[in-house]
């Protein structure tokens, strides 16, 4: 490849990625306002008398997406899943403990590790939160075929398998 194709290449590549980081993050905090337009909490998340917290949605999918499902994570491990200082996820898991989105647990081996868990208020809120999400990116996927959708998936895929070997 000579030099000018290299050069537009790497300039077509800056502007995607540029362009789809923007546009994500519009995206994303459009949907999550969205969501809490529509639905602020789910039913029964906080005892009678108490008013709900406002939830940040972006931040509160961001970490619970890292914890979800993880087989309660220990603070240095969701520090580095959301690529945060220790002191930052410390900060956030006080927040998801303080709205009842999740909680502290001891590692059974070792005093000195804290793990972390999505209470049910927090799982039920994350699985609202994929359902919602899941459903507005078939939405937008839907302007593609079948095929160009699997073709999609699998070069996504290998962007990411490559993401991860660079991050490393």
């Amino acid at each position: 490849m000579n030099d000018i194709k290299k050069n537009d290449y790497a300039a077509q590549i800056t502007a995607i990625v540029q362009d789809f980081v923007q546009v994500w993050t519009k995206f994303e905090a459009m949907l999550h306002s969205k969501l809490a337009r529509s639905q602020p909490h789910p039913q029964g998340m906080h005892p009678k008398g108490e008013s709900p917290p406002t939830t940040n949605y972006e931040l509160f999918y961001r970490a619970s997406s890292c914890i979800y499902g993880k087989n309660n994570p220990t603070m240095g491990e969701l520090s580095n899943a959301l690529s945060v200082p220790l002191s930052k996820a410390t900060r956030i898991v006080d927040w998801l403990v303080a709205n009842r989105y999740a909680q502290r647990l001891p590692d059974p081996d070792d005093r000195r590790v804290v793990r972390v868990a999505l209470t049910n208020n927090g799982q039920e809120l994350y699985k609202i939160l994929e359902t919602y999400t899941g459903e507005h990116v078939r939405r937008i996927l839907s302007c593609l075929s079948d095929e160009e959708q699997t073709t999609l998936f699998a070069l996504i895929h290998k962007v990411v398998a490559a993401l991860k070997e660079v991050a490393q």
